[in-house]
């Protein structure tokens, strides 16, 4: 049964069963919220180790060439692929 802030009515007669019902929900919900703080913890500490996923790729190494170098430009294609598969992993 879950929590009914409008139990137990004002001026009504106590019922234990009712007030254990009550007490009861209003446990379980701190106890689902808890988790709900610890699930958003580990997914704050899960996105701190995304950018490990690039640590892999190398930096190229080389300056530009001034002229358009066909063996260059495809060095820098790769390693754009290269690191675009380490950030989908």
């Amino acid at each position: 049964m879950p929590f009914d802030p409008t139990k137990p009515a004002n001026n009504s007669p106590a019922s234990s069963a009712e007030m254990r019902s009550q007490l009861t929900s209003l446990n379980a919900d701190i106890q689902q919220r808890a988790t709900a703080a610890q699930v958003a913890a580990d997914i704050s500490n899960a996105l701190q180790q995304t950018s490990n996923n690039s640590n892999g790729v190398s930096t190229l190494g080389q300056g530009a060439d001034g002229s358009y170098n066909q063996s260059q430009m495809q060095q820098v294609l790769d390693k754009l692929d290269e690191l675009i598969n380490a950030l989908r992993r």
